[in-house]
């Protein structure tokens, strides 16, 4: 039996259902954890799930949150014993799936690498899972948060090591500030005192040198992507095995009259190349319109040229043009398979999304801390398109990005 410790959050899912799916194929017996909201998720994927409540975490934005935290935990005593009697509770529903479900691998999501400790006396086969690319700090490759391409010279060795050094430095401070606001008594002091109490060594197997979340050594690790979308120098550890294959979604909502309609007009038998546009969540604030606005501009000036935009349901004051269309909501994968550019955020699903259907991608990312950055290199690095800067561009660069990469078909083929 196969049971799934994933955070509870869609990006998170859907890289994981085509794992899952495969399993269920091979005969195994697959059950998720989850939350509330995403129930239906997984029953429109036909699979088994286990509501689960999770353990909270502790993020300071501001002096505010320190503040409030650090005073709280001064007052009052009672506070450590509440948030020790959480943990505790989290621990017990643990054992309790373990219990009435008695799995033979659990599959823990990397953002979550510290409940293998709640797993490792009761279950022998753990892997953790990567919904991103692979966040350990591996020889020659630069942290997931930066755009930076690696190279063989010396200058970029010791750019990349710079560039760690910054990255290990900024999570060990936010470590420290936990620990203050904390008194001494944080997540990670939880989590060492259960280790002794079971027997396990945290400091031997716990593996600081992550971007974003710690992992854990010496276990499997499944990155949920093609290997050919890793910059050419990543050199594989043993322990990390890829997931080439890429999770179908149920879009069926999103075939509206309009869109089936633009599609039989534009998409099917029409000569024209085809831009398309979408920024996932992010599609919102000032920034995203600004710079939908500025590709608007330069698409109506280009002959025999479609720009299909996917905005979400936010409220954008976007320019009009003939041969530019908006919707709230669109079948991407659909889209994907007419599309000749893709213009993206570079979240990891979207990037495979465009990879698997051999489009080449101008990326945007919206979101420079976490892994959107590097998915930009790693477009770039392996011939796959370009990035741009959203906080840094004029028309001019864009329209010189989008010319290249739009009638590339050589770029294309070697996609």
């Amino acid at each position: 039996m196969n049971l799934f410790i994933i955070q509870p959050f869609l990006s998170h899912l859907y890289p994981v259902f085509e794992l899952a799916h495969q399993l269920k194929y091979q005969g195994e017996n697959v059950v998720f954890t989850t939350t509330t909201p995403l129930v239906p998720t997984l029953q429109n994927e036909g699979l088994k799930f286990q509501e689960f409540e999770y353990l909270s975490e502790y993020i300071i934005k501001n002096y505010k949150s320190f503040l409030g935290l650090f005073l709280k935990s001064l007052i009052s005593k009672a506070y450590y014993l509440e948030r020790k009697n959480e943990f505790e509770n989290a621990f017990r529903r643990t054992q309790e799936l373990i219990t009435e479900y008695k799995p033979t691998h659990v599959y823990i999501d990397q953002s979550m690498s510290e409940y293998y400790f709640f797993f490792k006396p009761f279950v022998s086969n753990i892997t953790i899972v990567h919904t991103k690319v692979y966040s350990g700090k591996t020889k020659g490759i630069p942290p997931m948060t930066s755009t930076s391409i690696p190279g063989t010279n010396l200058i970029s060795k010791i750019k990349i090591e710079a560039l760690w050094l910054k990255e290990l430095f900024k999570q060990r401070f936010r470590e420290v500030i936990l620990k203050m606001a904390f008194l001494g008594k944080d997540e990670t002091f939880l989590w060492k005192q259960h280790c002794k109490k079971h027997g396990m060594d945290w400091r031997k197997e716990i593996d600081l040198k992550h971007s974003l979340n710690r992992g854990i050594k010496y276990v499997d690790n499944l990155v949920l992507l093609p290997k050919e979308l890793e910059f050419p120098e990543f050199k594989k550890p043993k322990h990390i095995h890829f997931f080439e294959k890429l999770s179908p979604k149920n879009e069926s909502v999103y075939y509206t009259s309009t869109y089936i309609d633009l599609k039989r007009e534009y998409f099917l038998g029409a000569n024209l190349k085809v831009i398309y546009m979408a920024f996932g969540t992010l599609a919102q604030g000032p920034k995203v319109t600004n710079f939908f606005n500025t590709v608007i501009s330069i698409v109506k000036e280009l002959s025999e040229t479609l720009l299909i935009i996917s905005k979400g349901n936010h409220t954008m004051d976007l320019k009009n043009a003939d041969n530019v269309f908006t919707f709230d909501y669109l079948p991407q994968q659909d889209v994907l398979s007419y599309t000749d550019l893709f213009i993206t955020h570079g979240g990891l699903g979207s990037v495979k999304e465009a990879f698997h259907n051999n489009v080449p991608m101008l990326v945007v990312p919206m979101n420079k801390f976490i892994d959107q950055n590097g998915n930009a290199a790693r477009v770039k690095a392996n011939g796959l398109g370009d990035f741009l800067n959203i906080d840094k561009y004029s028309k001019t660069e864009v329209k010189k990005k989008i010319k290249m990469l739009l009638p590339n078909r050589k770029l294309r083929t070697a996609i």
